[in-house]
């Protein structure tokens, strides 16, 4: 399969497998994230929100597959293609180190980014990544992490 078909049959999975009640939640708390961190029981800053808030409205759909993968985690059920395809995503939005800017609404943060990579596979994540590396933003992803664009290396993680 060529990098374009890769890519192309990576991103056609569109919308985020979630309940139609659970991108609604989202939504709402996107919109308010001071209300969110609320209802969660969270402290949000002023520095966090104003982090938070732009990658809520202009990243939403790639938060609803990050909020999809915690829940899949978390029950242990996160496959490497998965885990793949969530950092490819976060890549090809130009996102190298998301921090805790998908946190107060997607449950997303840089423990749960590490966890990509702490399941004994790193290797085979990165591996599965060099696939997509005709995308120049997935380019600079390996190119941030310091990963060998020519083949396998130890994973950093």
């Amino acid at each position: 399969m060529t990098c374009n078909t890769q890519m192309k049959t990576a991103m056609g999975c569109g919308k985020a497998p979630i309940t139609a009640a659970q991108r609604a939640q989202l939504a709402r708390d996107a919109r308010d994230l001071y209300g969110a961190a609320k209802r969660k029981g969270c402290t949000l800053d002023v520095w966090d929100h104003a982090r938070e808030a732009p990658a809520a409205r202009e990243h939403f759909e790639l938060g609803c597959w990050l909020y999809y993968f915690v829940r899949l985690d978390y029950a242990n059920k996160a496959t490497l293609n998965l885990r793949i395809d969530i950092v490819r995503r976060l890549f090809e939005a130009g996102l190298h180190s998301p921090g805790y800017m998908f946190y107060t609404v997607f449950d997303f943060g840089e423990r749960q980014f590490d966890g990509v990579f702490e399941q004994g596979d790193a290797e085979q994540v990165i591996e599965g990544l060099r696939a997509f590396l005709c995308n120049d933003k997935v380019r600079k992803g390996f190119e941030y992490f310091g990963w060998s664009l020519e083949g396998a290396q130890v994973a950093l993680f």
